[in-house]
């Protein structure tokens, strides 16, 4: 230890002790003011004894609480009962009526007692408030003090849903709480306004609410092993029965009322229409109503069990509590039964009215033909009405080709090569082949008649009526093979004819022809995001003026105009083109496919213009009656009804 180790050891020593010195007394302070603290709670306690102790409360002040309330209380009591069953089978119907009866003689036999109403809701579900018109009504007369107790055979007849239950039963105590209402469980013994039954309620809410689930999940079950085993559920609807043995029969009187509704979709009348004919007949519904809106007809059409399929488990629950339904897309088994049982009507005649409902709304007539040339320059072209949604691109090829031999065929694909240049090489005529004319997108002005077809509809420019000398009515001729399309001028007459004219007398630009369309765009490999633009030539044969558009000479157009800062670039201009156009690159046209073009209209005679073609049956429909025997059969139905 240095010199100055030395020096400071004293002092360190001499520290440590003031620092005991100070826990210590630190330690003896604390400790006294517990002890303080302790003496002063006790005294405070002794003194709490000494005043409970010699206190003499004076009984005439005392005033004891009421006995619990019990089932069998002194004094007049207004008593409803409530009854509940699921079904209305017979079992049930004989349950509730045995419910009524044991309730009457009850509360008969009961001097202290007066019946105020049974409430009874047949055929509803526990689970939910919603369609128990007869508990809702008993809530309501409470609110009213109508009643003083409610008799339920059962917790689970009052109410499946433990909230539901809950809260009803807190509603009823509370609604007047000098007055509460109490609600006695006649199986499990309980009154809802002793306290000492809360408990015991509680639990038997639950083990309702858990039954309840539990029965839905049998039931999922049970579906799922009738579907798999083919012994499908089936249930009545109009028209139609259901057997023991799990069939569907035709119920006649009511397959009137429904086949009255296919048939008139038929021949075009519209949903509306019919339910104002039923309306007015006073044709009852499956539940007895005569008042009929167009849901209900739509609804009714398109029920796959009216043309004999059956659909099992089209729908499923996805919560049993609050009834929510929502259409099954996989998420449980399900099957579909065509040609289940006899439908009232065909599928044919179900699916022609789902395509008539379908079409455009300039559609008039119903179903339309298909009207195939079977003859002459132009063979194989389909008359048909662009606005009927019975139609798609495979059903025009082969109707198409259908008229051809097998010859035919191999001539026709070989000219369609030539036309779509594909066998230029093979042309022997050297001094033509390098030969190129401008492709008809070209001469596309304001001044020309021109067709835009779009996803939705064929649009005419004012040029095209004119030419045509604003007929009222046109034909539409089309060929698949050859690309073309034919405008003629027609009559009323005509099968397939659309009227081109407004009610007003002003020219219709634009026919809404969704599937037609889809079956050019989808034949000529089109674009759907585009529109298409194409010139029309006018052609006149004797007294008889159509219009020719070669679809494979189309100008490509945008759909949106482009920005402001481009908007001059696309004004117009010498070749007609308008604001918010686009084309694909214009490139000539080899001089001898433009001579194969103008050859098969040269070739076209006014006989060929003047033939209506072959009505055939529809691929996409099948067979079904001609519309004078729809109206037949329409005016039938209507003097039975």
């Amino acid at each position: 230890m240095d010199y100055k180790d030395q020096e400071l050891a004293p002092l360190e020593e001499k520290q440590s002790q003031i620092e005991d010195q100070t826990i210590e007394e630190t330690q003896g302070s604390s400790m006294q003011d517990w002890v303080k603290r302790h003496q002063e709670r006790e005294i405070a306690r002794s003194e709490i004894r000494k005043r409970v102790r010699g206190s003499t409360g004076k009984s005439e002040y005392f005033r004891p609480a009421k006995p619990k309330p019990t089932i069998q209380d002194e004094g007049k009591k207004t008593v409803a009962v409530y009854a509940r069953v699921s079904t209305t089978s017979e079992s049930q119907v004989s349950s509730i009526e045995n419910q009524t009866l044991y309730y009457e003689k009850k509360i008969s036999d009961n001097p202290n007692w007066e019946m105020q109403e049974i409430y009874s809701d047949e055929g509803k579900s526990g689970t939910s408030l919603k369609h128990r018109d007869a508990f809702r009504r008993m809530m309501a007369d409470a609110e009213e003090q109508k009643m003083d107790l409610i008799l339920c055979a059962s917790v689970s007849r009052f109410a499946r849903n433990i909230s539901d239950c809950l809260d009803q039963v807190a509603k009823l105590k509370t609604m007047h709480p000098q007055k509460p209402i109490g609600v006695y469980f006649e199986t499990e013994n309980i009154y809802t306004l002793d306290p000492d039954s809360d408990q015991s309620f509680s639990i038997h809410a639950m083990l309702a609410d858990w039954e309840s689930a539990n029965k839905s999940r049998r039931m999922i079950l049970s579906y799922d092993q009738r579907i798999l085993t083919g012994q499908y559920p089936v249930s009545d609807s109009l028209g139609l029965r259901h057997t023991k043995d799990g069939n569907l029969i035709i119920e006649p009187e009511e397959a009137k009322t429904v086949r009255f509704m296919f048939l008139a979709s038929m021949i075009g009348y519209s949903r509306e229409k019919i339910a104002e004919i039923l309306t007015e007949k006073k044709r009852p519904t499956l539940k007895g109503n005569t008042r009929w809106t167009a849901s209900m007809v739509a609804s009714i059409m398109s029920n796959e069990r009216t043309w004999g399929d059956l659909e099992a488990r089209k729908t499923i629950v996805v919560d049993y509590k609050h009834g929510i339904v929502t259409r099954n897309r996989g998420q449980r088994d399900s099957a579909y039964v065509p040609g289940h049982h006899q439908g009232i009507v065909t599928p044919a005649i179900a699916k022609a009215a789902k395509l008539v409902a379908a079409s455009s709304r300039s559609i008039a007539k119903g179903v339309f033909d298909l009207c195939v040339i079977q003859e002459g320059s132009l063979k194989g072209f389909i008359g048909l009405c662009p606005g009927f949604a019975g139609i798609d691109a495979e059903t025009l090829m082969a109707v198409c080709l259908d008229v051809y031999t097998s010859e035919e065929i191999q001539k026709l694909s070989d000219r369609v090569r030539l036309i779509g240049e594909e066998g230029q090489s093979n042309i022997l005529s050297m001094t033509l082949s390098g030969y190129q004319v401008p492709s008809g997108a070209y001469f596309i002005n304001r001044t020309v008649p021109s067709l835009t077809v779009t996803p939705r509809g064929l649009k005419f420019n004012k040029v095209c009526h004119d030419r045509l000398q604003s007929c009222k009515y046109v034909d539409v001729l089309y060929h698949p093979v050859l690309q073309t399309l034919i405008v003629r001028a027609s009559d009323e007459k005509s099968p397939n004819c659309v009227c081109w004219v407004n009610a007003d007398g002003k020219p219709v630009q634009t026919l809404y022809t969704r599937a037609f369309s889809e079956s050019i765009y989808m034949i000529q490999r089109w674009n759907s995001d585009m529109d298409y633009k194409i010139r029309g030539v006018l052609r006149k044969r004797g007294n008889t003026s159509f219009l020719v558009f070669s679809l494979d000479e189309p100008v490509v157009l945008a759909k949106t105009k482009p920005a402001s800062s481009e908007a001059k670039s696309h004004e117009s201009s010498e070749n007609g083109m308008v604001q918010g156009e686009i084309s694909e690159e214009l490139t000539g046209m080899a001089y001898v496919v433009r001579m194969n073009r103008d050859s098969i209209i040269s070739e076209i005679e006014e006989e060929d213009v003047l033939n209506h073609g072959v009505a055939i049956e529809n691929p996409l429909i099948g067979s079904v009656p001609t519309q004078e025997e729809i109206e037949t059969e329409l005016e039938q139905l209507l003097q039975a009804m």
